[in-house]
């Protein structure tokens, strides 16, 4: 089972490549697009420098689709194919500046994506019915980033080959920024616990996040 370690896309180079730097044990990258609508680094551009220091590791854009047109969607698809990134699409949160537009839907997206040969998927969220879990998975997705997962047990009798968990790792450091998100997360020293059950599965992957806990993002391996 791979490991992926999300990179926050600081507005700063020098952030970003030391980020890379020090999250090289990982077997690849996530870089989500302007997270909370706010203006950063394009993930294409940050893609691009991991894949000029690491050309073996997996690269996975989570692009957002809010604010954007058709022909910025193909323009991504087109960035990502040449530095061999997958793309994970979702709608993404109201953008700080300028106007939502609504016009790609996360499917339509993942459609043209996959006709371009790039590996694609969409967000599986488990707060949902499962009814509504297992109709999304019916969808000729290449991956599903899970969200939302209280306990890996909810994988049970579920095609797991395609999910990549996404999981926050709640800390002393970080625990009053996790407070105010709406977003499961995993304390710190419940992790072990929490992997060994997620090990029973093939999954594809699981994504790690620690917002403003650098050190233990760095180490996380260490914990489980």
């Amino acid at each position: 089972m791979k490991t992926y370690a999300e990179i926050y896309p600081s507005k700063n180079l020098n952030n970003i490549n030391d980020a890379i730097d020090a999250l090289e044990s990982f077997d690849g990258f996530n870089i989500p697009d302007n997270p909370l609508g706010y203006p950063t680094m394009p993930p294409e551009v940050i893609g691009y420098i991991i894949r000029q220091k690491f050309p073996g590791k997996d690269i996975i854009i989570n692009q957002r689709l809010k604010d954007i047109n058709e022909l910025k969607v193909r323009s991504i698809i087109t960035a990502s194919k040449a530095i061999n990134a997958s793309i994970i699409f979702t709608q993404g949160d109201t953008p700080k500046f300028g106007k939502e537009f609504n016009e790609v839907s996360s499917s339509y997206a993942m459609k043209l994506a996959i006709h371009r040969g790039v590996e694609s998927g969409l967000i599986l969220s488990f707060k949902k019915p499962l009814n509504e879990i297992l109709q999304r998975m019916q969808l000729k997705s290449n991956i599903f980033l899970v969200i939302n997962m209280d306990n890996p047990s909810m994988l049970e009798n579920l095609g797991t080959s395609r999910l990549i968990p996404y999981i926050i790792v709640k800390t002393k450091k970080n625990a009053n920024i996790l407070n105010k998100i709406n977003q499961t997360s995993v304390d710190l020293e419940d992790l072990a616990i929490y992997m060994d059950t997620l090990n029973k599965y093939s999954l594809k992957g699981v994504l790690f996040s620690v917002p403003g806990d650098n050190e233990t993002m760095e180490n996380i391996r260490d914990y489980f």
